[in-house]
């Protein structure tokens, strides 16, 4: 009887060793195009301008903002991306430490629209991908301003 138990354990044993190790998935979102780090290819002479987004959960994506101008942040931005009662929202914080928050009102998996009519500036925003090039525009009835990015390789 001793043997058996012992063969029976080593079968178990030898079950559990060789049994491959499950794959941790990471989250996706519609957003998933968003991912990675990003330079402004259109700004101004003298600066330059780069996002970074990563995904926190499958509700949650989180941007950083920012632009350089002689290796010194001039302009630096929280955005967040996050589902809230079935309902995507593009949240920004800059200089002030309260989020604007924007109504994504449209969403084609390459890319989202994001309103907030009670806002000075920017109104709208919209973020697009394509042939990994990343294009942000921001707007108002009176301006339209555009961001171009491209993806920044490791």
């Amino acid at each position: 009887m001793p043997i058996r138990i012992l063969i029976i354990s080593c079968l178990v044993m030898s079950c559990i060793a060789c049994k491959e190790k499950a794959i941790v998935q990471k989250p996706t979102t519609p957003f998933d195009y968003l991912l990675g780090d990003w330079e402004r290819t259109n700004s101004k002479g003298g600066s330059e301008t780069f996002e970074h987004w990563k995904t926190v959960t499958a509700t949650e994506l989180r941007g950083h903002g920012y632009t350089l101008e002689d290796e010194d942040t001039v302009f630096n931005e929280r955005i967040r991306l996050v589902q809230k009662k079935n309902q995507w929202q593009l949240q920004i914080s800059g200089p002030n430490e309260t989020p604007t928050v924007f109504k994504i009102t449209e969403n084609n998996g390459k890319s989202f629209t994001a309103v907030n009519p009670e806002n000075e500036f920017p109104k709208v925003i919209r973020y697009s991908y394509f042939d990994d090039v990343l294009t942000a525009t921001i707007s108002s009835e009176e301006m339209e301003i555009p961001f171009i990015f491209w993806r920044i390789e490791d």
